[in-house]
């Protein structure tokens, strides 16, 4: 029997039963006696069925689904099953048969190139690194689909980079992510699902639903809250706003589900009378129970302290000793262990039925409070499902800009290839994220070990009777932690500087083993993937590169014994795939190229590869980095201007490489001059430097002389950087100097503004007090001198003139032989539209009605209207003297 697919065929032995189609599904039937050890993922199940067992996937028909020639997401779960001969595994979605016998084959061609280059860049691991930030188990779900899916267009991609940026804003401006740690979004799912097949809620699942849809309101309450705050970052968060519109959380439902559940998923007894008397009985019972069983326990024991009254499968009973339980009449209804019997005593029985009545009442009870409660929930259940869709694209979103925030990394910027910049390719002190979270994980755990061995040699100390060897190993072991700290330190990820100039087409890294070159173009491979994927990257400011439509891959052995392929014909396989799928947009990574076969000819194999990716079109690339230990391929820079050269630094001091990439420079050999430093005989580096040739000495020579100016370089880079890091520092300085001088003098001028008002307040009052006293004729005596003048430390000579001048009036009307006169105390009343002078209030108003039975009048000031008596008032007003 042969199962055909689209770019494969199996062959199954003739007992492997495949049944005919239904649709486009098919199912496979293996026989018991072959049938294989399973290993599932807690979703899938498989069911024995007679003599076969039938394949499950993701809660599918109970078979093994073939769909879509074997690429389905039904079947893309999974993992591994294998026997004896066989084994099966997943590969991108595709199941592929391997066997060493002769019942199962396979043939046909294997992976695409771009899933192979996930798995070889390790970007799976990324993507669980970036899933460990969800906190809900469907967005974890959710985001490794994305992740692993990857963006088909640069719009997906920069929409996914633009809800990063607006989580990366929320968690900066609110302090942190959305608590999402108490949704069980598995259940909302379950809950929506089992509604819309008819069945009732349980408890658990009705509060699940309640807290996604308070969470939902608190979500989108605080996205609105935070635009409205900070009005100029609306743009920027504008993703998350779109995202929580559309979110209804309906709190007339919430407020309904939390009148009858609790927040244990328990139905309260007020939820209907029914339950309530069904509760009560119930409770009624159970102390009826066990106050007979108490007293049972007693009289059949009398000697010792009574029996523990138990409940065993619902049923109240007693637990005895196993040889003493004939001392008690009734059913015995478990012996645990030979040493305690669980007896029911005859006259519990009974209440024991009763009991499971009530209980059995309590439950249809709460059945009829849930059926209801789901009845209720029936008309809301589109809005429930787009909430925990939205709430659960939120996580994802939420995950990405955690991670990216714990990371440290930059937002990178797609550039266009039009010219406007000079770039290509920029990464600056970019590092792999892999080796950062290795190194951060290493370094956690070797802090946490120094921190407990210092807590015990304190404890050692501070014991009495330690000897002092042990207190010396102790000692010693914190010794050895320290060091692991501070080498770890030390020794963290060295980031490197990419700088890919436009028009270069091809970039040739050339240096010593172990020298970072497959780590470098692992770095650039995973920066473009996490581009693409709405991730930032771990790089610094500006990260600027291209949108890549593929990423492809050849790192690694390939070397395969049960396809006859040697590491040279592997590598060779997996080019030619990668030449079938790249084109002039994709990134196109090789590691060792040409290796793995005679020098010469693999030198020459390796330059045609170059020169063909470096053409566009169908089969070329937009930019191709190469690591080589081939000569040959350095001069390709010099006579085509699509190719640049690279290499990574040698400490020939240390005797290491310094993982730093020179870029420009090409790499050369270090061999001699690391066996000249090592000691090795005159007369052997003699012949060896003879056999090299003068024109090799000399292009190293030359090497080493642009090695040490671009060290000279960098260090006057890094000089320069520091010089511009310090100015900067002072310039900060100054300017904030410059705003403490600015507030200083505002703070000046409002002291002195506070002053002159308190001291023309004060001037004022003290006019108005001697315009009240005055009587009779002649002019009024000022006293400048007066105590609030003092108090107020302004010059008051200016004051006093102007106000001498008011108070002129004074002595011209007194001439006169007018008077001033107090409201009430004459005959006099004022009219209406005259204008009288308050007292209280030190200024004069106008007079809008008057009340002569009561002697009072109504004035205003302005916008201020007040009833006086006419003793409150002065009248006429000094204005009219």
């Amino acid at each position: 029997m042969m199962l055909l697919s689209s770019n494969r065929h199996f062959v199954l032995p003739e007992e492997w039963r495949l049944s005919p189609s239904r649709g486009n599904a098919r199912s496979l039937s293996i026989p018991a006696a072959s049938c294989p050890r399973f290993m599932f993922p807690t979703r899938s199940r498989s069911k024995s069925r007679g003599r076969g067992r039938s394949l499950s996937f993701n809660g599918v028909d109970p078979q093994f689904l073939l769909r879509n020639s074997w690429n389905s997401r039904n079947c893309s779960k999974f993992l591994l099953l294998e026997d004896r001969k066989n084994v099966w595994q997943r590969r991108d979605g595709m199941v592929v048969v391997c066997g060493a016998g002769d019942s199962v084959r396979t043939n046909g061609v294997g992976r695409s190139a771009e899933a192979e280059t996930m798995e070889l860049l390790e970007w799976p691991r990324v993507c669980q690194s970036v899933a460990d930030f969800c906190a809900t188990a469907l967005g974890k779900k959710e985001l490794l689909e994305v992740l692993l899916e990857m963006s088909k267009t640069r719009e997906e991609s920069e929409a996914l980079m633009q809800q990063t940026s607006a989580g990366v804003e929320i968690i900066s401006l609110l302090g942190g992510a959305f608590e999402f740690g108490a949704l069980k979004t598995d259940v909302v799912k379950l809950c929506v699902e089992r509604v819309r097949k008819g069945a009732v809620v349980s408890g658990p699942e009705v509060v699940s639903v309640v807290t996604l849809l308070q969470t939902g309101h608190s979500v989108r309450r605080s996205v609105n809250a935070t635009v409205q705050e900070h009005p100029d970052r609306q743009l920027l968060m504008q993703p998350l706003l779109e995202m929580v519109s559309p979110m209804v959380t309906h709190p007339e439902l919430v407020k309904v589900v939390w009148t009858v559940v609790d927040e244990d998923g328990s139905v309260k007894d007020s939820a209907s009378p029914e339950l309530r008397r069904a509760r009560i009985q119930e409770r009624t019972l159970e102390q009826r129970l066990l106050e007979l069983l108490n007293k049972v326990g007693r009289d059949s024991f009398p000697d010792s302290h009574g029996q523990e009254a138990v409940n065993v499968d619902g049923r109240f009973c007693l637990a005895v000793p196993a040889d003493s339980c004939n001392q008690v009449s009734g059913l015995l209804l478990r012996s645990s262990s030979g040493s305690t019997a669980y007896v029911e005593p005859a006259v519990a029985v009974p209440l024991n039925n009763k009991l499971a009545e009530a209980q059995a009442d309590v439950l249809a009870a709460e059945y009829t409070v849930l059926l209801k409660l789901t009845d209720q929930l029936r008309p809301f259940l589109d809005d429930i499902q787009s909430a925990l869709n939205i709430i659960v694209g939120i996580d994802v979103v939420m995950a990405r800009a955690r991670y990216s925030t714990w990371m440290g990394s930059t937002k990178p910027t797609f550039i266009d290839d039009d010219g406007n910049h000079p770039v290509a390719l920029q990464l600056l002190r970019a590092r792999h994220p892999l080796l950062v979270q290795q190194h951060r994980q290493l370094l956690k755990e070797a802090k946490t070990k120094l921190k407990s061995k210092t807590r015990m040699l304190g404890r050692l100390r501070a014991r009495a009777g330690v000897t002092m060897a042990a207190l010396e190993e102790m000692q010693a072991s914190c010794s050895e932690a320290e060091a692991l700290v501070a080498e770890l330190e030390e020794n963290a990820p060295v980031p490197i500087d990419v700088r890919v100039s436009q028009g270069t087409k091809v970039v040739a890294i050339t240096g010593p083993n172990m020298g970072g070159k497959t780590a470098t173009i692992k770095t650039v491979g995973l920066a473009a993937l996490m581009a693409k994927s709405g991730l930032y990257i771990l790089a610094a400011e500006p990260v600027l590169l291209p949108w890549f439509d593929a990423i492809l891959a050849d790192i690694g052995d390939e070397q395969s014994l049960s396809q006859s392929l040697s590491t040279f014909s592997g590598h060779l396989q997996r080019i030619k795939r990668i030449k079938m799928e790249s084109t002039s947009r994709s990134l196109v990574l090789l590691d060792e190229v040409g290796a793995g076969t005679d020098p010469t000819e693999g030198a020459a194999l390796g330059m045609a590869l170059l020169e063909s990716f470096a053409q566009n079109g169908a089969g070329g690339s937009f930019l191709t980095m190469a690591t080589t230990h081939h000569g040959e391929l350095k001069t390709l820079k010099y006579s085509d201007s699509r190719f640049e050269n690279a290499s990574v630094e040698f400490d020939e001091e240390k005797l290491r490489p310094t993982y730093r990439l020179l870029w420009g420079i090409p790499g050369r050999s270090n061999a001699l001059n690391i066996a000249e430093r090592l000691g090795l005989p005159t007369k052997i580096l003699a012949t060896a430097r003879s056999l090299y040739g003068v024109a090799s000495a000399e292009i190293s020579e030359v090497i080493m002389e642009l090695e040490e100016a671009r060290r000279d370089h960098d260090h006057g880079l890094m000089k320069a950087e520091s010089l511009l890091s310090e100015a900067k520092a002072y310039y900060a300085e100054l300017a904030a100097a410059s705003l403490r001088l600015k507030e200083h003098g505002r703070l000046l001028a409002l002291e002195k503004s506070d002053r002159t008002a308190a001291a023309a307040a004060a001037a004022r009052s003290h006019l108005n007090v001697l315009a009240r006293n005055v009587q009779g004729r002649g002019s009024v005596k000022l006293s400048w001198e007066s105590s609030a003048y003092k108090a107020s430390g302004v010059t008051t000579g200016s004051q006093a003139s102007k106000s001498w001048e008011e108070l002129s009036f004074v002595s011209t009307s007194n001439r006169d032989g007018e008077k001033v006169t107090s409201g009430g105390a004459g005959g006099d009343v004022p009219t209406i539209g005259e204008t009288v002078f308050i007292p209280k209030l030190a200024r004069a108003a106008k007079v809008i009605q008057v009340r002569q039975d009561r002697k009072e009048i109504t004035v205003q000031s302005g916008s201020l209207q007040v009833k006086l008596n006419l003793r409150e008032i002065e009248w006429p007003p000094l204005s009219k003297l």
